[in-house]
């Protein structure tokens, strides 16, 4: 399970990728402080924080009134064993890529997207730049596409994967820079994306986007190879690894999670106490205040309660508790948790038909007959089942880590249940649920991977629906994400 960490920790981590892997070199000049903030959509306290513990290091040196310039040598081997080492998964990236990403901006193109800003950013690429300028051009054009969804973790992803996934050219290898390219080819692919984004050609739009990610991954993955027949395999091979976003999830609330999931599952059945404090601290390896985090929570969601002096039972029938966990953190975490069902709502359906469509027929139909013994379940319900089929059959393991992550945040979405309900609205909105997923279950067994795909995506979009208006009556309306 990774451990609580924090934003200029993961920032810290990214940049030093970057360092190992020769995208910034000895000598060269860092982005400026202004242009870390833009890179990872975060404060200047942030990166200053960053930038000190960089000089601290002995990675970059640093003087008043200029640019930090990289200090830290590392020769081209050793450069080339950071990015062979990182081949799986830099290679499983391009594919997440070309899954998630051009949903995203489509669907952000739909929307009131800013388009003179739009042709701002692709005037700005001009002859004559070098690469790196082409490139950070580009992704502004592109970032354009998903500020209207106002929703950081969309952001954080984008910058990610992107920034994880970068190769630099090993001038000594002897190879082609993968690279390569003018600055008037990048103009003109801009450009065609820019006409199709103003004439609502969205669907071309997803097209070019596929075609890009799949050309950008065909180019890494000769390069890589390049690279391996050159220089022997790196000595100590280092298992799968991706930057997998800034830790917004607290580790308390994956422990609760956890212990949600293992009694959903009936593990303590027939004990009469479920896991104390200190059990939960050796199982997880946390501190107290953690264990007591994680406890508060499943306390404040209604399924817990805390006996004094003896332990912690299923809540049956009580009324729900006073609120243990503070109301700001709350409603920070509620906040997140739209922001992942947003980019479900946008993106479920093509994970679903990618995974649909990777699955023997006999597999598909007994994950469809997993379901038929669930009796009229909520839309909660489906919407977990669903998350949890997309986990494990998700072809890129990238994608399968950020569901993770969007599973653990999901668990604050039950605050949500203490808010008064319409009832009637309430009780069309499970029945619309229910009705998706009997279409896309039968859709599933009968190996139709486009209505499948079709229905998840309507449930989704329908959950997403519900949790923003009823976040809506606790959260301001400027904290959380855009309708769809």
């Amino acid at each position: 399970m990774r451990g609580e960490s924090v934003l200029y920790e993961a920032i810290y981590e990214s940049i030093l990728t970057q360092l190992y892997s020769g995208v910034l070199r000895c000598g060269q000049a860092l982005p400026s402080q202004q242009e870390l903030c833009r890179r990872y959509h975060v404060g200047i306290t942030t990166i200053r924080r960053v930038v000190r513990m960089l000089e601290r290091d002995g990675v970059i040196d640093t003087a008043s009134g200029r640019r930090a310039v990289v200090r830290l040598d590392v020769h081209d081997e050793l450069c080339v064993n950071a990015l062979l080492s990182r081949k799986e998964s830099i290679l499983d990236i391009y594919g997440g890529l070309e899954l998630l990403m051009p949903a995203l901006y489509a669907q952000g193109a739909r929307r009131c997207v800013d388009l003179p800003a739009l042709y701002i950013h692709l005037e700005a690429v001009r002859g004559g730049a070098e690469q790196v300028e082409v490139y950070d051009q580009a992704v502004r054009f592109f970032t354009e596409l998903l500020v209207t969804y106002r929703n950081p973790v969309i952001l954080d992803l984008q910058s990610g994967m992107e920034h994880y996934s970068r190769i630099p050219h090993i001038v000594c290898s002897g190879l082609e820079d993968p690279y390569a390219i003018t600055a008037d080819f990048v103009k003109s692919k801009l450009r065609d994306m820019y006409e199709l984004i103003a004439q609502g050609r969205t669907d071309e739009l997803i097209c070019r986007l596929e075609q890009m990610y799949r050309d950008i991954k065909s180019r890494a993955k000769c390069y890589l190879k390049g690279l391996e027949e050159r220089w022997p395999p790196a000595s100590v091979h280092i298992p799968y690894q991706w930057y997998s976003g800034k830790g917004r999830t607290h580790l308390y609330t994956v422990v609760a999670r956890k212990l949600y999931r293992r009694i959903e599952a009936g593990e303590f059945v027939g004990r009469t106490y479920l896991p104390s404090v200190p059990e939960i601290m050796r199982t997880y390896s946390v501190s107290k205040d953690t264990a007591c985090s994680a406890v508060a929570l499943l306390s404040d969601i209604g399924l817990v309660r805390t006996l004094d002096k003896r332990g912690m039972v299923l809540r049956e029938g009580d009324g729900l508790p006073p609120l243990r966990l503070e109301e700001n953190v709350i409603g920070e975490h509620l906040v997140l948790c739209v922001d992942a069902m947003q980019i479900l709502a946008v993106c479920a359906g093509r994970l679903a038909f990618a995974a649909a469509t990777c699955l023997p027929r006999d597999a598909a139909r007994s994950a469809a007959q997993a379901w038929e013994p669930i009796p009229r379940p909520g839309s909660a319900r489906i919407v977990q089942l669903l998350l949890d089929f997309l986990q494990r059959f998700t072809p890129c393991r990238c994608l399968r880590t950020i569901l993770e992550q969007f599973d653990d945040l999901l668990i604050w979405g039950h605050y949500l249940n203490r808010l008064d309900w319409d009832a009637d609205k309430a009780a069309a909105q499970e029945a619309e649920c229910r009705g998706y997923f009997d279409q896309l279950r039968g859709a599933l067994a009968r190996g139709d991977a486009e209505r499948f795909s079709a229905g998840v995506q309507d449930v989704f979009r329908a959950a997403y629906d519900m949790a923003l208006t009823q976040a809506s009556r606790c959260v301001p309306a400027g904290r959380l994400p855009t309708a769809l």
